[in-house]
C-alpha cells in the first residue's frame, strides 16, 4: 500500500510538472522565441514522454459506427472567397474518426474551406450548396457542429446551466456519460458561476457557453476555429481532455501549436499556392516550410508576394528603451542559469566521488539546496521577462 501511495504521489508530481512546463510552452510566439534552449529542450522531452492521451483506434472505430464510411470527400474542388480564388483542383477525403490540425497563413483559406464544406452538409440549414467547381460529397449520417469565430446571439435573460440544458441534459462522450452540469463545470463554470445569467458574462465565457451547447448537441463531426480564444491553461487542458474522449471527425484550426499536436493526428497545410498538403512531420515542417518564404511575407492564393499579417500588438507596448533594457537583464539571467546549472552538475559530481563520507555529503547536500533554489529564482524572473 505504502509503495502504491509513493507511485501515486511521484505521478502527481510528474502531472503536475508537465502542466507547468506546457503553460510555460504556451506563454505565447513572442515570448516562446526568446525562452532559453535548454528549457524549452527539457519542457518538450518531458512531454514527448507522456503515454499516449487517447486510444486513436477505439476512437476510429466508435466514429465508424456513429458515421458510416463517408464523412467528407472533396472532388476536384474550387474554394473561393469573392472573387479570389483560395484552393482549386482539390481531392481530399475526410473519413471517420480523423483528427486534423489545418494550418496557414490568415488569408490562406482555412476557415473559407470549413465553409465549403459545411455548406454543402447543409450545416446553417440553408440547403445544400455545392462549390464554385467541383463536388464535396457527404455522408448521410453527418451531424455538423462549427465553432466559429462568431459569438452565438442568446438570451441574456437565461443562466448559464440553462442553457446548456436546452440543448440536452445528458451527453454520452465515447464510454462516458456526462450531465449539462458536470460538462459546464469541466469547461469552468464551477458551483454558483453556473446560475450566472448569459448578459453578465464576458467575451471568454461566452465562448466556453457555446462550446458546451456545441458539445451537448452530439455531433459526430466538429469544426473548432481558434477555440482556444479567450481560454485560461486550466479550462484549456480540461478541453484537450474532454476531446479525448470524444469520437467523432474533428478539424481544428488554432495559432495555438501545443493544441493543435495535443488533439489532432494529422497536420495538413495551406501554403498560399492554391493546394492543401499533408505535412507527415506536423507543426515543425509547417514552420520549416514557411521559411523558405522571404522573411516578412507570404505569398497569396493569387501567387503575388504580400505582407506577413502583423502580429497583434500588446495593449501596452514597450518602449525601444524598456525593450533593450529587458533583452539585457534576460541576457545576465541566461548567464546566470547557465553558471548554476554548471554549479548543480558539479555538486552531483562531488557527492558521487563522496559517496561514503557522511560529513561531506551533509555540506554537498546544503550547498546542492542553495543552488537549486537560487536557479528556480533566476527561472521565475527570466520567465516574468520573457512574457
Amino acid at each position: 500500500a505504502e509503495r502504491e501511495r509513493q507511485a501515486n504521489v511521484a505521478e502527481e508530481k510528474r502531472q503536475n510538472l508537465m502542466r507547468k512546463e506546457l503553460a510555460w510552452l504556451r506563454r505565447g510566439a513572442k515570448a516562446r522565441t526568446g525562452k532559453a534552449k535548454f528549457r524549452v529542450d527539457a519542457a518538450n522531452e518531458l512531454i514527448a514522454n507522456e503515454p499516449p492521451a487517447r486510444d486513436t483506434a477505439e476512437l476510429v472505430s466508435f466514429a465508424t459506427g456513429r458515421l458510416g464510411k463517408t464523412v467528407f470527400e472533396a472532388e476536384d474542388v474550387t474554394v473561393k472567397a469573392g472573387d479570389q480564388t483560395l484552393l482549386e483542383h482539390l481531392d481530399w477525403i475526410l473519413g471517420p474518426g480523423k483528427r486534423i490540425g489545418l494550418l496557414g497563413v490568415n488569408g490562406a483559406g482555412k476557415t473559407s474551406l470549413l465553409r465549403t464544406l459545411a455548406q454543402a452538409a447543409d450545416w446553417d440549414g440553408a440547403g445544400e450548396r455545392q462549390p464554385a467547381a467541383g463536388r464535396v460529397k457527404v455522408g448521410r449520417t453527418v451531424k455538423l457542429a462549427w465553432l466559429t469565430q462568431h459569438m452565438e446571439d442568446l438570451d441574456g435573460s437565461w443562466r448559464v446551466l440553462e442553457a446548456i440544458e436546452l440543448v440536452a441534459k445528458r451527453v454520452q462522450f465515447g464510454k462516458k456519460e456526462m450531465s449539462a452540469g458536470q460538462l459546464a463545470e469541466r469547461l469552468g463554470f464551477v458551483g454558483g458561476r453556473q446560475r450566472t445569467l448569459v448578459r453578465d458574462l464576458s467575451g471568454g465565457q461566452r465562448r466556453r457557453l457555446q462550446l458546451a451547447r456545441l458539445l451537448m448537441a452530439e455531433p459526430n463531426v466538429l469544426f473548432l476555429d481558434e477555440p482556444t480564444n479567450d481560454l485560461d491553461i486550466e479550462t484549456l487542458t480540461q478541453l484537450e481532455d474532454l476531446l479525448d474522449d470524444w469520437a467523432g471527425t474533428m478539424v481544428v484550426v488554432s495559432h495555438d501549436r501545443y493544441f493543435t499536436e495535443r488533439v489532432a493526428d494529422e497536420t495538413w497545410a495551406l501554403l498560399g499556392d492554391r493546394r492543401l498538403r499533408m505535412l507527415p512531420r506536423g507543426v515543425e515542417e509547417y514552420l520549416e516550410r514557411r521559411g523558405e518564404a522571404p522573411k516578412g511575407a507570404v505569398k497569396s492564393a493569387g501567387g503575388q508576394t504580400q505582407a506577413a499579417p502583423a502580429a497583434a500588438a500588446p495593449a501596452a507596448k514597450a518602449s525601444g528603451a524598456q525593450d533593450r533594457a529587458v533583452q539585457k537583464e534576460l541576457s545576465k539571467l541566461e548567464r546566470r542559469l547557465e553558471k548554476a546549472e554548471s554549479g548543480i552538475a558539479g555538486i552531483h559530481a562531488e557527492m558521487a566521488e563522496f559517496a561514503t563520507d557522511p560529513g561531506k555529503l551533509s555540506e554537498l547536500q546544503g550547498k546542492l539546496t542553495a543552488l537549486e533554489a537560487e536557479r528556480d529564482a533566476i527561472e521565475e524572473r527570466w520567465m516574468e521577462l520573457a512574457e
